[in-house]
C-alpha cells in the first residue's frame, strides 16, 4: 500500500508540474477574430489564464498537452459534427466559467457582450 501511496504522489507531482511549465510556455495575449461578422474580436491574456487554470486540457480539451491548438481548428463558424460553432463554444466554455466565478463572488473577466468584445 505504501508502495502505491508513493507512486501516486510521484504521478501527481508530474501532472502538476507538466501543467506550470505548459503554462510557462503559453502566449501572453491570444485574439479570436476567425467568425466575427457583427463584433470586434475578442483579444484576452491568454497566460494569465494558463496561470490561474493550470489545466490547459479545460479549454483545449481534445489536444495532447504541449500541442495545443487555435480554438478555430476545430470550432467554425457553423457547427460541424460533434464540434460546436466557435461562438457557441465561446459563450460556453468562457463566458459560462466568468459567470460560475461572478456567482462565487470572485474576481473574474467580463460577461457582456462589450466586455470582451472592445470597440
Amino acid at each position: 500500500m505504501k508502495k502505491f501511496a508513493m507512486l501516486l504522489a510521484v504521478v501527481m507531482v508530474a501532472v502538476f508540474s507538466a501543467g506550470v511549465i505548459v503554462a510557462a510556455d503559453a502566449p501572453e495575449k491570444a485574439t479570436i477574430k476567425e467568425v466575427q461578422k457583427t463584433k470586434p474580436a475578442v483579444t484576452f491574456n491568454h497566460k494569465a489564464h494558463a496561470e490561474q487554470i493550470k489545466n490547459c486540457a479545460e479549454c483545449h480539451h481534445k489536444d495532447a498537452a504541449g500541442k495545443e491548438q487555435n480554438c478555430f481548428n476545430c470550432h467554425k463558424a457553423e457547427k460541424k459534427g460533434d464540434a460546436v460553432s466557435l461562438k457557441d463554444a465561446m459563450h460556453t466554455k468562457c463566458k459560462g466559467c466568468h459567470q460560475k466565478m461572478k456567482e462565487a463572488k470572485k474576481a473574474t473577466g467580463p460577461t457582456t457582450c462589450d466586455g470582451c468584445h472592445k470597440k
